[in-house]
């Protein structure tokens, strides 16, 4: 994934896409959000292998047929869920406030909201990583959901180069990829894997990297 431009824009990607056709009656759509919230919990304790259709039914309270009725398998179901994780992610990181306009200090907002977002959805996120690896179906989801951000980081650095504050010879797209996997595994590391850090450095940290490898000047802040 990548976080650079989280928090900007509608739009969060093609990782989004309803799986079934939106229920046309209010009891219909209440259903179906009951089987996305049981869902998100059952995978999360059981971890996407181990998750089977009953377990979602049952956690739902709702008849295992009715499952059927909304999706057509546990595959559809868990894009769905991923779906929610990023605009859950693009909600999260737009709770952080906005301190300043400056390439360097909107890369501090988008690092911070970030780890913040993790932090939220870090056994869930877990819990894609480690099926993405076993999974070629569950690979896609999460490829699907990576592009959403290392697209938006791209057309970031891409306007910062036609503004002038990064050099133009650095690729955007391979900028992004690089360094939205360093936030990423980062909070991978830190959140899922439970790695102590402390945040305020760890946000200045990144921000310093960040910003050096894309010739952005940014005044060292002193931290207590």
């Amino acid at each position: 994934m990548n976080q650079l431009e989280l928090n900007e824009g509608n739009d969060v990607g093609g990782a989004h896409r309803a799986a079934s056709p939106e229920p046309v009656t209010q009891r219909g759509r209440r259903t179906r959000a009951q089987l996305i919230d049981a869902a998100r919990r059952v995978f999360e304790e059981k971890g996407y292998a181990d998750t089977r259709i009953g377990d979602i039914t049952a956690e739902a309270a709702v008849a295992h047929g009715t499952f059927y009725t909304y999706f057509e398998s546990k595959h559809e179901l868990f894009r769905e869920v991923v779906g929610m994780l990023v605009s859950d992610f693009v909600t999260e990181a737009r709770s952080v406030p906005l301190v300043g306009y400056s390439p360097a200090e909107r890369i501090e907002r988008a690092n911070r909201g970030y780890l913040w977002a993790y932090r939220r959805n870090a056994r869930l996120m877990g819990v894609l990583e480690q099926a993405a690896v076993m999974d070629p179906d569950v690979r896609e989801i999460r490829l699907d959901a990576r592009h959403t951000w290392v697209k938006r980081a791209e057309e970031a650095i891409h306007r910062m180069q036609v503004e002038g504050q990064v050099p133009a010879h650095i690729d955007p797209y391979y900028a992004a990829n690089a360094l939205g996997s360093m936030v990423d595994r980062f909070a991978f590391v830190w959140l899922v894997l439970g790695e102590p850090f402390e945040e305020q450095q760890a946000v200045e940290t990144l921000t310093q990297l960040y910003c050096g490898a894309l010739g952005i000047e940014r005044t060292p802040k002193v931290l207590p």
